[in-house]
């Protein structure tokens, strides 16, 4: 079994169609993709009916965007009913918070006399639309040499084009995924730059609220840090994951499926032995 169960396409900060992606993942002999993107569902709508395959099941999936303790964080929903009304009415809410907070940046950025970033953002097929295209608009309009450049200079907290959105809170994200049959794993444990103390409080309270998965191994984490995030897993009795968080084949590091096996102390807990697994039934596009 080969499962990616995080990745994107361009309805949200992704750059390919769901169609493409998919073609990816088969090149790449995925057994399992989950596509999640940022608060849409939108790339299943573009699926239905057309998505066949005897060596790849599609599972359902969306990554949320929240807030604990003041700290944007992510959590994953993996065989999600994607027509559950509580499910869409957060998507909804949170898409548009995303466009309060471009429409801020457009405004600072006029300021500064840069024009046109939201007629750049009517161009683009996203539906969660995210600082990634804004900095690909700063790239494009060679304010900016990188994204990189980009959200350290002009986009971060303390940048000067930067706005900060007001996230659901995380236990409304976890329950959102949870009323809409799927199971809530947190996404890239490591990657929101807090001590393993607080990485330790952030585990306890995911699973505190409902949350049931863990993402153990990913793509560009090396051995002990996968070990650092079993070891969290097993002690909250969490269901291990394992993702590519995928964007763009440009990041051939991120790339779909390009990750460690899990560990052999996750290897009960490993999230498709969970008993709502979706992959226990046929849970391709429709």
């Amino acid at each position: 079994m080969l499962a990616d169960l995080h990745s994107h396409t361009f309805y949200s900060d992704g750059v390919l169609a769901p169609a493409a992606l998919i073609e990816r993942a088969l090149a790449n002999k995925l057994t399992h993709l989950a596509i999640t993107d940022h608060d849409t569902t939108e790339a299943f709508e573009h699926l239905d009916n057309i998505f066949e395959s005897e060596s790849l099941t599609l599972i359902q999936g969306v990554e949320i965007s929240c807030l604990w303790e003041q700290r944007e964080i992510h959590v994953v929903g993996i065989g999600i009913d994607r027509h559950e009304n509580g499910l869409q009415s957060l998507l909804v809410r949170q898409q548009g918070l995303r466009k309060e907070r471009v429409q801020e940046m457009d405004m600072r950025l006029q300021k500064g006399g840069i024009i046109g970033l939201m007629r750049y953002i009517d161009t683009l097929p996203c539906k969660a639309i995210s600082r990634n295209h804004v900095a690909q608009f700063l790239i494009d309009q060679g304010v900016a040499r990188s994204k990189d450049h980009a959200f350290k200079n002009f986009l971060g907290d303390k940048g000067r084009f930067g706005a900060q959105a007001q996230w659901c809170e995380l236990g409304t994200a976890i329950s959102a995924i949870r009323g809409a049959g799927g199971i809530a794993v947190l996404a890239h444990p490591n990657r929101y730059n807090i001590s393993n103390l607080k990485l330790r409080k952030l585990v306890a309270e995911f699973a505190s609220f409902g949350g049931e998965g863990l993402e153990v191994s990913y793509s560009n984490l090396d051995p002990n840090k996968i070990a650092h995030m079993a070891a969290l897993c097993t002690a909250h009795e969490l269901w291990a994951s394992t993702s590519s968080d995928f964007h763009t084949p440009v990041n051939h590091w991120m790339d779909l499926g390009k990750f460690r096996h899990l560990p052999p102390q996750c290897a009960e807990r490993a999230i498709w032995l969970h008993p709502d697994w979706p992959g226990r039934t046929d849970c391709r596009a429709g």
